[in-house]
């Protein structure tokens, strides 16, 4: 069977023939339908010159479009809508407030990070930036369960340098820089990379209730933290 060429019209070497009082064969080509044609069954919108609507060239030599692709009907792979750099604008990005007071560390941190990369929006795409912005306040009154409050430990190189390594516990975090316990706890939830560290910076955390952001008019979303998602149904859970 003979590979499909434009112009090519499709056939085949039929079994070679003798004529008589001759002992030299010779070969005809048969035609043959374009469905049986093997360039037919690898690449289809390639036509030849037996297939039906095989496309022609206009007078001035451009190539006319093939009529059957119209019958494909619409392309239905592209029909997802991808965010776009204007859906990502600050400006457009709500806000939110969580009162950390009285709070477990872990299904705060979930709750913040969720909203940070937008999870909880229609709009949600992993490689854009679709979430919000996030204010915590009391962050000195986050609390931890079990004996967490003084056996877990927080490790750090102050100046980078082998000997320097400090260690200190959740309670004497806590005295300290309140605010590093959630920023380290969020972070970690959220992806490693130039869009994580975008991410980081669009969280805001506070010791105390005083914050510069009054203006933006947050939305409170404490009341989310001990919910659970399950099929799109929201279900309360008791808190620990």
């Amino acid at each position: 069977m003979l590979l499909h060429a434009t112009g090519h019209t499709c056939g085949r070497l039929s079994a070679p023939a003798s004529t008589a009082g001759s002992r030299a064969s010779v070969s005809h080509r048969s035609p043959l339908l374009h469905q049986n044609c093997r360039q037919q069954r690898t690449r289809p919108l390639q036509t030849c010159a037996n297939a039906p609507g095989a496309p022609t060239k206009s007078a001035s030599g451009t190539r006319i479009k093939d009529p059957r692709i119209k019958d494909l009907g619409p392309d239905n792979w592209n029909i997802t809508y991808y965010p776009k750099q204007h859906d990502t604008v600050a400006v457009h990005k709500p806000w939110y407030i969580i009162d950390a007071e009285g709070q477990t560390l872990g299904r705060l941190a979930v709750l913040a990070a969720c909203v940070l990369r937008g999870k909880d929006q229609p709009s949600y795409s992993p490689s854009m930036d679709m979430g919000g912005y996030v204010i915590i306040i009391n962050a000195e009154k986050v609390t931890v369960t079990g004996n967490k409050f003084n056996d877990k430990l927080y490790r750090s190189h102050p100046t980078a340098k082998p000997g320097t390594l400090k260690t200190e516990t959740f309670r004497q975090l806590n005295e300290r820089i309140p605010e590093r316990i959630l920023e380290k706890a969020i972070k970690g939830m959220l992806p490693k990379g130039r869009l994580g560290h975008k991410l980081a910076t669009h969280l805001k955390v506070f010791k105390g209730t005083r914050h510069p952001h009054s203006a933006q008019q947050a939305t409170d979303i404490t009341s989310r933290i001990n919910q659970k998602f399950n099929t799109g149904n929201t279900t309360a859970v008791a808190a620990q």
